[in-house]
């Protein structure tokens, strides 16, 4: 079925836009893997840059922050953050990065919503930028929260050293569904401008110009409304409206081709969800193609959560499977993968329960999992996309 576009715009050149960012985790509890002495290991972003160079945030009963490999994954080499804890990594290269964080009052057991004394910082949602590989790191941008509507920074996006956008939470008294605003800096973080105030759920841009913003429940309640821009988020144009519940996810894999995934919540669980629908469009927006529900898919892996998509290529493509918080599966839940731009997919078991992945390109893929009959759970790699998995080794960031 062929969706028309709200409002024709024209389309950019289609130069790919290599995807090289982590996918926005699905629904489950976030992996925690149980190192050789028992510390428990959280992930909470990952990045694959090349085959051999990629970057692991999270944390431990010891601290772990941030990891960077240079050998595929043999060994590890920690970096220090200016935050609490991280919870998206952008890096363009092996210089250049931005990352989203969180950092807590600076006075031990007091909360973001308890008074503090003057003087004593606020809690913070934090976007920070490295120049040296992530030796060191710049607060580009700080929003105060007192941590009622959870951390203020939902989701980054770089192209550049330069460019960047962050949709952060409106920090105003809200309902259920609270507006985000998404703002833009064109020289490295030193000045930002808000571009779109909303129901914001979720962002991509496939260069410094074309990008996507899906928002839920706009105009009605129940439609997802997607967005384009061509000059970098100055201007928007709606492109598309769907009536099946809210954004899970948008992604491309060139200024051409992107994706919207939406789940509509009032078919799911805490241990699953069976409700979604995959919308293409191969021109910048001007027609979307409906490509059904992926949770079709997923009976090799007895069901479960799925996450955002995260395409390498205009045809090659992954979403996670988690178990989630029910308990209610039995199966190990895994990963699924496209060959045909999201028309169909095959699930794996392993990873298990996958929820965050990661593509520097088709063929090299990152996936952290948790496996719930031995509660542990790792970082997984492939380097033919997903003929073989092997397991990383991380016992040494305990």
């Amino acid at each position: 079925m062929m969706l028309a576009a709200c409002t024709p715009q024209a389309g950019a050149s289609p130069t790919p836009s290599a995807s090289k960012v982590s996918a926005p985790t699905s629904p489950t509890a976030e992996a925690t893997p149980i190192l050789g002495d028992g510390v428990a290991l959280s992930l909470s972003a990952i990045q694959r840059l090349t085959q051999n160079v990629g970057y692991i945030a999270g944390w431990t009963g010891t601290g772990l922050g941030l990891a960077k490999t240079s050998d595929g994954g043999a060994t590890w080499q920690r970096l220090p953050i200016p935050a609490d804890h991280l919870t998206a990594l952008r890096f363009i290269d092996e210089h250049v990065g931005w990352a989203a964080g969180f950092l807590g009052r600076n006075v031990a057991q007091i909360a973001c919503s308890q008074a503090a004394a003057p003087g004593t910082q606020p809690c913070k949602g934090l976007v920070l930028r490295t120049q040296d590989g992530g030796k060191t790191w710049q607060t580009v941008l700080a929003i105060p929260t007192d941590g009622v509507y959870g951390e203020p920074i939902r989701q980054i996006q770089a192209v550049d050293g330069e460019r960047a956008w962050a949709v952060s939470l409106d920090q105003s008294p809200c309902q259920s569904l609270c507006p985000s605003f998404l703002q833009r800096t064109t020289d490295g973080g030193r000045s930002w401008t808000t571009q779109l105030h909303g129901e914001i759920a979720t962002i991509r841009f496939a260069s410094a110009t074309r990008g996507w913003v899906a928002l839920d429940d706009t105009p009605t309640p129940g439609t997802v409304e997607v967005r384009e821009t061509s000059d970098g988020g100055t201007t928007w144009h709606t492109v598309l409206r769907a009536t099946t519940g809210q954004a899970q996810g948008l992604d491309a894999a060139t200024i051409s081709t992107a994706w919207l995934f939406t789940r509509d919540g009032a078919y799911c669980s805490s241990s699953g969800c069976q409700k979604y629908a995959l919308f293409r469009t191969d021109n910048g927006g001007l027609t979307w193609s409906s490509l059904g529900n992926p949770q079709d898919f997923t009976a090799n892996c007895s069901g479960g959560l799925l996450g955002a998509p995260l395409f390498a290529s205009p045809g090659r493509g992954w979403l996670a499977l988690g178990l989630g918080a029910g308990g209610a599966n039995v199966g190990p839940g895994g990963i699924l993968k496209t060959d045909d731009g999201g028309r169909t997919w095959r699930c794996a078991t392993t990873p298990p329960n996958t929820s965050l992945l990661s593509v520097a390109d088709p063929l090299d893929v990152w996936a952290s999992g948790e496996d719930r009959v031995t509660q542990s759970s790792a970082l997984y790699t492939t380097e033919d996309a997903g003929t073989t998995w092997h397991r990383l080794d991380l016992s040494s960031l305990r």
